[in-house]
């Protein structure tokens, strides 16, 4: 791990996030959640790379969370725009669903199953609750 950073979407409690009901507890996602995310795409990414030296084209490998496919549509536009794919990120929404934030763990694995080179970076990158993005940069 190089680096890591939590990008806070102020205001937005009642976006993303669990309510406690007499039933348990009740996800809350908005629809507006895909557009939120690419309004703020800019400000989560660019900052966070250009302090560790690097750029989206340096990285090998993208480890987004699986977030449903609004979600995931929506950041493969913007990372299409890069010439990055995140078929891993596809592939295990495809296999398990949207399992909340952890599901970036399964993306994790996958790319390791594929043995990254020394040297190799990947972006992890994860949205939660309360309504905030993880961001880690990786080196092999």
């Amino acid at each position: 791990i190089l680096d890591q950073q939590m990008y806070h979407f102020y205001n937005t409690e009642d976006i993303m996030g669990f309510k406690l009901t007499n039933n348990g507890m009740k996800m809350v996602l908005d629809v507006e959640v895909p557009t939120i995310i690419a309004s703020h795409f800019d400000a989560i990414i660019h900052p966070f790379l250009q302090k560790n030296g690097v750029e989206i084209k340096d990285i090998d490998y993208m480890i987004f969370h699986p977030g449903g496919k609004k979600i995931v549509a929506t950041i493969e536009k913007i990372f299409t725009e890069f010439n990055k794919n995140i078929d891993d990120t596809k592939a295990i929404l495809a296999r398990y669903g949207n399992m909340s934030s952890a599901t970036v763990l399964y993306v994790l694995e996958r790319v390791f199953e594929r043995n990254p080179q020394v040297g190799e970076l990947g972006l992890m990158l994860s949205f939660g609750p309360g309504f905030t993005a993880q961001k880690i940069l990786l080196r092999w």
